[in-house]
């Protein structure tokens, strides 16, 4: 069963120390945590990989650096894809997605310019346009969440 922790109890510091170890490929440190974000000191980042060990969404590996513990996860990180270290929201699979599909069939499709074509062409546009912009407010989104309340 995997249980979803809640996102008002995980801001600021906490979840940009979260992002962190999420982002990184194998365990984090202490250390490296303090030197990345810039905190003033490794006591600090300490105080965070606390909370996020309280809240097991972070676990300690056989050499006691963090790593992300797979059966938690954040609510509002669930439209998001990590891909090589970075975080994708899906909705820009979605766009990309649509687009190929309007360059294929403007491409292979013999192009007449009738109603269909313009409608064809109208509706992937504005569909692809309507993904791209809820993705762009998506990821903004996650610096929003890093404002304290």
């Amino acid at each position: 069963m995997r249980v979803v922790a809640e996102a008002k109890r995980i801001y600021g510091k906490t979840l940009d120390v979260y992002l962190c170890i999420l982002t990184k490929d194998g365990g984090v440190g202490v250390r490296d945590i303090w030197r990345e974000l810039g905190f003033s000191s490794p006591s600090l980042a300490q105080y965070h990989v606390n909370k996020l060990l309280d809240l097991r969404l972070i676990e300690a590996d056989f050499d006691g650096k963090y790593i992300v513990n797979d059966q938690e996860s954040i609510e509002a990180l669930r439209s998001f894809l990590l891909l090589r270290g970075m975080l994708i929201p899906r909705l820009t699979i979605y766009s990309a997605l649509l687009l190929g599909l309007m360059v294929s069939y403007v491409s292979l499709w013999p192009w007449r310019g009738d109603f269909r074509d313009l409608a064809t062409l109208f509706i992937g546009l504005f569909s692809a346009a309507a993904f791209l912009f809820e993705a762009v407010k998506q990821y903004r989104g996650l610096t929003f969440m890093k404002r304290e309340p």
